[in-house]
């Protein structure tokens, strides 16, 4: 099984919304609700839905995080999706960001930056 190079960790009452990522043009709306996040990390997040995403499904997500204004857009392609053994959502699924850089289908490194400060500020791994 291979390791996570990313520490996970989570934030209490931060929460992500998502839209699917246009195949052409366009640019599609943001889901209407929004969707804890159980942890997190520079490589990606897990959260907790409604809707059962196919693996390989790309999204394009915004965290909110509690007392931080920051919600830069990330683009994430979903890598497993399973039943929530709770009550309150009915899957649970993990998402994989995409690469830090220049160029097409890759995240802008102001949300590496984000994403460190996150880390270095809650990172308690989880």
């Amino acid at each position: 099984m291979k390791k996570r190079s990313c520490k996970r960790f989570g934030i209490p009452g931060t929460v992500l919304y998502y839209k699917k990522k246009p195949r052409f043009f366009g640019k599609g709306e943001y889901s209407d609700d929004y969707y804890p996040v159980i942890n997190m990390s520079k490589g990606g997040a897990g959260f907790l839905c409604n809707e059962r995403f196919k693996a390989g499904t790309l999204l394009i997500i915004k965290i909110k995080v509690p007392g931080i204004s920051a919600e830069p857009e990330i683009i994430a392609e979903v890598k497993w999706i399973s039943k929530n053994p709770e009550q309150s959502y009915r899957y649970r699924t993990g998402l994989a960001f995409s690469s830090y850089g220049e160029g097409k289908n890759r995240n802008p490194k102001e949300v590496l930056t984000f994403m460190e400060t996150l880390e270095s500020t809650f990172g308690k791994e989880v």
